[in-house]
């Protein structure tokens, strides 16, 4: 049996052999490759399914009897308890604008627990990662959650969905929740907003209606990095994830609450 670093690392290893493979003109030209899924700006470009590609490629040649959930579609039952969860492009809106804020998330899970994550921007030379139990790193380099301690100077990310009636409910705790913060900030990539919260680059994190391939791996670094991160079933219709650092957990979970009431 692998350990969970060996997991992390062949993410590694996949994740820098599908770098090299790309160039600006290749980038480039596949920006222009666009196709709609579920609306009008929810985007998939022939770089979406190039990189799901290669990912599954790359673990089948290394991990042939693990199952595979990606959100482009590729899908394969395993057979040893072990899944990899994979968004080819995380923030593919900002791809196609040429928006430098999109990233590559490989999770790795083990009967139904996440042990190993891997989210690399495509746009910096950022790559994240974090073994369960053994702390997050970008770069190679231990990263931690900042410290601050006050919700009124507290720097936080959100993302929005792409259905106009998700974003009711989220212009609503949005119009609750701005008044009370230091400011509000949205990216457009859930895996590299948590992989931020774990850099202290943001004090907080929140979205309603993310999958699972959007924050399976930004999660774990968010948590093996100090923060604190929760998901909240409230109805059958809304579904948040909510990610702190751990002196704003209480004071931004209630406030998380009370933006649902308004």
């Amino acid at each position: 049996m692998s350990s969970h670093h060996e997991l992390r690392d062949i993410a590694l290893e996949c994740v820098a052999a599908i770098r090299s493979s790309l160039n600006i003109n290749s980038i480039n030209a596949r920006r222009a490759d666009v196709e709609n899924k579920s609306s009008s700006s929810d985007y998939v470009t022939s770089l979406d399914r190039y990189i799901e590609s290669e990912i599954v490629k790359f673990i089948i040649k290394n991990r042939q009897n693990d199952g595979i959930l990606g959100e482009e579609g590729a899908t394969k039952s395993g057979t040893t308890g072990t899944r990899w969860i994979i968004d080819p492009i995380d923030g593919t809106s900002n791809f196609v604008y040429g928006i430098p804020y999109f990233s590559i998330s490989i999770a790795v899970e083990i009967e139904g627990d996440i042990v190993a994550g891997v989210v690399a921007d495509l746009s910096s030379d950022d790559i994240f990662d974090a073994v369960k139990g053994h702390g997050s790193r970008c770069n190679t380099e231990i990263i931690k959650v900042n410290n601050n301690d006050s919700l009124q100077s507290a720097l936080v990310a959100t993302g929005f969905s792409y259905k106009p009636e998700r974003r009711e409910i989220q212009g609503s705790m949005l119009q609750y929740i701005l008044p009370r913060i230091g400011d509000i900030r949205r990216f457009g990539s859930a895996a590299l907003d948590l992989c931020w919260l774990a850099a202290g680059r943001v004090d907080a994190f929140y979205e309603e209606g993310l999958n699972l391939w959007d924050y399976a791996a930004g999660s774990l670094i968010a948590s093996e990095a100090g923060g604190t991160v929760k998901t909240m079933n409230l109805t059958n219709d809304i579904n948040l994830l909510v990610a702190t650092n751990t002196h704003l957990d209480t004071d931004f979970q209630k406030l998380i609450n009370n933006s649902l009431r308004y």
